[in-house]
């Protein structure tokens, strides 16, 4: 599990430095204002998507926005499926020329044979 491109163990060790130095009642109320925080970000989030999402459909584009905030894993697999996508064109033609390559190697393997 990662947060905000922090593993567990860093987050377990985190809390536990917090609760040396801050104790536990500060704590608390760090992690209400911390959670406050949190919720405001994700809300600007949503609503500057909205925005631009909305810039990006009056403008014709074929992009859609992420509604929450991207994680590095979610960023990860959108870029693995634009790569995808956008390298379909390439290997199609790669398939076709290893198809054509594969026939002619036929052809003329088999021309050999009758020349024999």
């Amino acid at each position: 599990m990662e947060l905000l491109g922090i593993g567990t163990t860093e987050l377990i060790a985190i809390l536990v430095i917090m609760l040396v130095v801050a104790g536990p009642k500060r704590m608390i109320r760090w992690a209400y204002i911390l959670g406050q925080y949190v919720a405001k970000l994700r809300q600007m989030w949503a609503e500057t998507m909205a925005v631009v999402q909305k810039e990006f459909d009056q403008a014709g584009m074929d992009i859609t926005l992420p509604k929450g905030i991207p994680t590095r894993d979610s960023l990860a697999s959108q870029m693995n499926t634009v790569l995808r996508s956008a390298a379909r064109p390439v290997t199609d033609v790669l398939d076709e020329v290893k198809s054509d390559a594969q026939e002619a190697g036929a052809a003329l393997t088999a021309s050999q044979k009758v020349e024999s």
